[in-house]
């Protein structure tokens, strides 16, 4: 395999930040625009620099199924309006499913396919890269995933995803979307996986900004993250600007964004449950004021 060079990439990512509008209190798999929610999940998340395990919210792409389960109001700046627990069932009629990509949830974060057919650096990032995924807001950049690359990834076809080793249900949730879009299926992607902090706490890991939750609580802002015009470009709403640096510089980008997270009372989120296939048990639903 044939690699554009060795040095890491830091690579501001922006996607569409617009919330998803329920309506009602289930949300089938989307087919429409890429959008976030605001999610609960159980997972391990580090909180003053301690690792906890429980329950969190936390911003990012699903788009199977998700069951809203609280109401916010609208008083919280940037605030989300709802918050969904995630779960995916594959529908009957299975044309036009949009992917989830990043996939946070499972044994590591993964990236496989999102603007890399217009960037040959996207399909190209070696390991170590840090990859910033968030979205233009007020003329600033709010963070919602971090992942750092943790080796040269696998190539695959966009219509051939059979030979990847990834679980069934990361397979339904990301690849067989992709292998439906027939006229498409030429198309050379990558699928990276994201470096875990259980494989080295020392070196810059994978993560999502987090808040523990509780009922009637867990709502946040995404943060703003503000780093050197070399790295990050606050108004950049479409592309992906990826900056090649050094090992040293990628890391510390990456601690400057850990800092500006915790300065927004925030954890890190470092290892999230995988999402029940099929629907969870409806609960009692909240409204919080």
């Amino acid at each position: 395999m044939t690699e554009r060079g060795d040095r890491p990439y830091i690579v501001q990512f922006p996607h569409p930040g617009a919330e998803h509008r329920p309506h009602g209190a289930d949300m089938d798999w989307n087919r429409g625009e890429h959008r976030r929610k605001f999610l609960k999940a159980t997972g391990t998340y580090l909180d003053a620099g301690s690792a906890q395990r429980g329950p969190i919210t936390f911003w990012g792409e699903w788009e199977p199924q998700s069951r809203v389960v609280a109401a916010y109001s609208p008083g919280l700046q940037d605030g989300p309006r709802w918050l969904h627990e995630p779960w995916w069932e594959v529908p009957r009629h299975r044309r036009l499913l949009q992917n989830t990509d990043p996939l946070v949830f499972g044994d590591r974060f993964r990236y496989s396919n999102c603007r890399q057919t217009g960037s040959a650096a996207l399909r190209h990032l070696p390991p170590g890269s840090l990859i910033l995924f968030g979205s233009a807001l007020r003329g600033a950049f709010v963070l919602d995933t971090v992942l750092v690359v943790a080796d040269h990834g696998v190539d695959y076809r966009r219509g051939a995803p059979d030979h990847l080793d990834v679980p069934d249900w990361v397979r339904s949730v990301v690849f067989d979307p992709l292998c439906a879009t027939e006229d498409r299926g030429h198309e050379a992607l990558r699928l990276y996986e994201g470096a875990r902090r259980a494989d080295n706490a020392s070196a810059p890991f994978s993560f999502v900004p987090c808040r523990p939750y509780a009922p009637g609580g867990g709502a946040f802002a995404r943060p703003v993250i503000e780093l050197d015009r070399r790295w990050l470009t606050p108004r950049l709403a479409m592309g992906a600007k990826a900056t090649e640096a050094t090992p040293y510089q990628v890391r510390a980008v990456w601690a400057a964004v850990v800092d500006q997270v915790v300065a927004a009372e925030l954890g890190l989120g470092v290892e999230l449950d995988v999402p029940p296939g099929g629907p969870p048990k409806p609960p009692a639903r909240e409204e919080i004021g």
